[in-house]
């Protein structure tokens, strides 16, 4: 009950790249973000995602193999071409055994647009500017300067001035 309950479709495939659960959050599959069907269920990731086009299958076994190996702990992804008022989110999680051995993938996936027009509403604040789905758009980062390092104000914050942003490392 209390999985069905959550705002949201949750997916989890074990060690094993088999796909064992999905909170079922919608009778339909039709009215799902990740569609899914009881008898998915058991099959392996492969086969629950056998209809994606060869270029969004080679997306699926990136995450995978991400995840599996180590290399992130998340990955999270928008789905392109959604509907007006949508914004289709997948988050995908590595989970791990007590032993650190990796257990396999959990997923949320959920429209973040309510929940940012909520938040929005809420603080009085909106979105504004940018070029694409990542502002500020090429070439516009306002007056950062990267390759000087942090203001020195004299070491107010007491961190001995020492930053050098072009190394990547402080003094």
């Amino acid at each position: 009950m209390f999985l069905k309950a959550m705002p949201f479709e949750l997916t989890y495939a074990d060690d094993n790249n088999q796909f064992l659960y999905y909170n079922n959050a919608h009778q339909d599959p039709d009215t799902m973000f990740a569609k899914r069907v009881p008898p998915q269920s058991g099959n392996r990731m492969s086969t629950v995602h056998e209809s994606l086009p060869p270029a969004r299958m080679k997306n699926v076994e990136w995450v995978i193999g991400t995840l599996r190996n180590g290399n992130q702990e998340y990955v999270r992804t928008i789905v392109p071409g959604s509907p007006a008022g949508v914004i289709n989110t997948h988050n995908y999680q590595a989970m791990y055994y007590p032993d650190g051995s990796y257990a396999g993938i959990n997923e949320i996936v959920f429209n973040f647009q309510p929940w940012l027009d909520w938040y929005l509403k809420e603080t009085g604040q909106r979105l504004v500017g940018g070029s694409g789905p990542f502002a500020p758009a090429a070439g516009g980062h306002g007056n950062a300067d990267a390759t000087s390092g942090a203001s020195d104000s004299g070491d107010a914050g007491g961190h001995g001035g020492g930053a050098d942003a072009t190394s990547g490392a402080s003094n």
